[in-house]
């Protein structure tokens, strides 16, 4: 299942201290809404967790998810094509180059 969720109509209330905190339980919220689970069964991949701390909670970008459900329990994922896995493998060889010298 691919989601769409507008994070700014919820962050903009938000302190700006507590927006990454926010931000977050936000997800799972909204993520236990539509694919009607329970939130305690609503896991946040480790990858989706550091996008939203760093880039989302500070631009309030809308958050892309590919969300995988078994029994009862709901797996996100933040969306990636496969140009963007090719540009990631590529940052990637590009910073271990880098770091040989």
């Amino acid at each position: 299942m691919l989601l769409t969720i507008n994070m700014r109509r919820y962050l903009v209330t938000q302190p700006r201290n507590k927006r990454k905190y926010k931000a977050i339980r936000y997800l799972r919220e909204r993520i236990s809404h539509y694919t009607k689970t329970d939130i305690d069964n609503v896991l946040l991949s480790q990858s989706l967790n550091s996008e939203v701390l760093k880039r989302v909670a500070k631009s309030m970008a809308p958050v892309r998810l590919t969300v995988k459900i078994d029994n009862g329990k709901a797996t996100a994922e933040p969306f990636s094509t496969e140009k963007e896995q090719k540009k990631e493998e590529k940052k990637e060889a590009n910073q271990q180059e880098s770091q040989k010298k």
